[in-house]
């Protein structure tokens, strides 16, 4: 029997069946806005204004077992109305037309439905569409797209290249009161964004949010299981102020004083098993960050600073995968420490993936020449590490 996603069930109303020329035809409606208004979970159906926000897998009836070959639609929008979705357009450039592998139908990635505006952003050959509600924000559509084209050219300023993803949808969402932006990041079917933003960011505060960047730092790279959640996440923590940083939309400072006043919240705390079966916020988040920053230090100092971390974001990138490609780890480190000639990647692994490995991190800072003091960062140019703390801020 087909369905939909087991919340959004209730909203598929008058189903017939029929027999036309071979095929098995089925006809519904579906009551999306009222969905959206009842269910109110981002990943089934939500709403901003006229803008309803929903997978497939909500209102696009499909079969029970999981179907080899290709699911394919096609959305004709009414007058005024407009349909964005992340699943990819056909390959035979059927207007209005969409398709993607069946298998990734339940964990297909956003669509969009109503009376909304849709930026591009480009990147050389690189699309991001930005759908962008009506009602919520404090933005006007232009800075949207603004906001969304500096985490682009930020991340592909730090690729040393462009934005490397062919076709991205960025929605953005108004949300009640002030609160922090809010992001997610799905792969399936073709890469997707959703942020949900306030009337606090403004002209004035956007240029200090960090989640756009974070969340499209996910898009450019693969996907890997849950238990390496803390390198999914790590990385994009690790590098979204770097990028940012060399970008000119962040200080030097302001990215130590994060970096110093952050990565302890991911250091190992009592029973800590390591990073692969200690999945706290901290050690998910910062505990992989910190992963990272060590692997960019040991790099860049076995190498003369002539590699570093970057390299091995940059190796893995050139291999083409992006989040809709699945990687298991051994994958990922192997490609990682070809790309900077060395088995640092691997050997962190070992050390603090596997196991619970302690981290001195008041001796690394001073090292780098780098400390807080009062709220104020202040750099030593004569500490053994200073060209390697330079080389990680630096254009």
């Amino acid at each position: 029997m087909p369905r939909v996603d087991d919340d959004a069930g209730p909203f598929v109303r008058d189903v017939t069946t029929t027999d036309e020329r071979g095929w098995r035809v089925v006809r519904y409606h579906y009551a999306l806005a009222e969905a959206a208004h009842a269910i109110r979970d981002v990943e089934t159906a939500s709403a901003s204004g006229a803008m309803l926000v929903a997978p497939p897998s909500t209102w696009l009836l499909h079969p029970d077992a999981e179907t080899p070959g290709l699911f394919r639609l096609h959305v004709t929008a009414d007058g005024g109305s407009t349909f964005v979705a992340s699943t990819h357009p056909a390959a035979d450039g059927s207007p209005d037309t969409y398709e993607a592998r069946a298998d990734t139908l339940d964990g297909a990635g956003f669509a969009a439905f109503g009376r909304f505006h849709v930026e591009t952003v480009t990147s050389g050959a690189a699309q991001v569409l930005v759908a962008i509600s009506p009602t919520g924000l404090a933005l006007t559509d232009a800075e949207v797209a603004a906001w969304a084209k500096s985490a682009v050219d930020a991340i592909g300023g730090y690729l040393r290249g462009t934005f490397p993803v062919r076709r991205t949808l960025v929605v953005v969402e108004g949300r009640g009161g002030g609160g922090a932006v809010r992001g997610e990041t799905i792969g399936e079917g073709g890469p997707s964004v959703l942020l949900r933003a306030g009337p606090s960011l403004t002209r004035a505060t956007v240029r200090s949010d960090w989640v756009m960047t974070h969340e499209l730092i996910h898009v450019v790279l693969p996907s890997m299981t849950r238990d390496h959640m803390w390198l999914t996440e790590g990385i994009p923590t690790y590098v979204e102020p770097i990028a940012r940083t060399r970008a000119g939309l962040m200080a030097p400072e302001q990215m130590w004083k994060e970096l110093v006043e952050g990565v302890p919240q991911g250091l190992p705390e009592p029973g800590d098993q390591g990073l692969e079966k200690t999945h706290t916020w901290g050690r998910t988040y910062w505990g992989g960050s910190l992963f990272c920053f060590l692997a960019d230090v040991r790099i860049r100092e076995a190498t003369g600073n002539a590699r570093s971390f970057d390299d091995a974001i940059r190796g893995i990138v050139a291999t083409g995968a992006d989040v809709e490609s699945h990687w298991e780890m051994p994958q990922l480190l192997e490609v990682g420490d070809r790309a900077t000639g060395t088995h640092v990647l691997a050997d962190l692994y070992a050390e603090h993936g596997l196991a619970r490995t302690d981290v001195d991190l008041p001796a690394l800072w001073r090292r780098l020449g780098v400390s807080v003091e009062g709220g104020h960062v202040r750099f030593d140019d004569a500490a053994p590490l200073a060209a390697v703390r330079r080389g990680i801020a630096g254009r």
